[in-house]
């Protein structure tokens, strides 16, 4: 059954769409069968990694609430919003986790900001697909700079295409492996996760 910060976050999610439909990506959060399939690529992205696991873009904290009950531990999670509003929401229903406010295309400078030196993976609900490409190039390079070697960036979309340029990911030389077409959640979505190439 629906809680009530659950119906609150849908309409505060809603309410930023309306505002801003690009930036937010799509009209509702993330359902439950997309946040499971997330988590689980998340735990095996993580593999003996160890530090953090961020989020970019934790909207209203439907995924997050996947990568807490999948069994990542809290003080193992950093959230990343430049939504003030969002921001507002998460730290008042997650108040036990690390809750960055910033932009993601600056992720170095934020995780150094915020004394954050180690990390497992990056988990990025960002609509990389309608965002420019310079930002989309800025969030990229960022995420990868801040991934040690062999850690992996886990990107869920609903378009049909890789949400990472083709150009992009031979730049840096990265692979990507994507699940099937979750068709319960609303809009359907796949889940991408991209590392760089051994030697890269």
């Amino acid at each position: 059954m629906p809680t009530a910060a659950h119906d609150a976050g849908k309409a505060l999610f809603l309410k930023r769409w309306l505002r801003r439909p690009l930036a937010m990506g799509a009209i509702l959060p993330s359902g439950p069968f997309l946040g499971e399939a997330i988590a689980r690529a998340t735990l095996a992205a993580m593999n003996s990694h160890t530090g953090y696991v961020i989020e970019l873009g934790a909207g209203t904290g439907e995924v997050t609430k996947a990568l807490l009950a999948a069994g990542i531990s809290a003080e193992r999670l950093a959230l990343v919003e430049r939504d003030p509003e969002l921001v507002a929401f998460l730290r008042r229903h997650f108040s036990g986790l690390r809750i960055i406010e910033g932009d993601a295309a600056r992720l170095p400078h934020l995780l150094a900001a915020n004394g954050i030196e180690n990390v497992a993976a990056v988990v990025s609900g960002l609509p990389l697909l309608s965002l420019p490409a310079e930002v989309v190039n800025g969030i990229v390079r960022g995420t990868f700079e801040a991934l040690p070697d062999g850690a992996a960036m886990v990107q869920f979309t609903y378009g049909p295409t890789p949400p990472i340029p083709r150009n992009l990911r031979q730049a840096l030389n990265l692979v990507a492996v994507n699940s099937r077409r979750i068709w319960r959640n609303v809009p359907p979505a796949v889940v991408w996760t991209f590392t760089r190439a051994s030697g890269a």
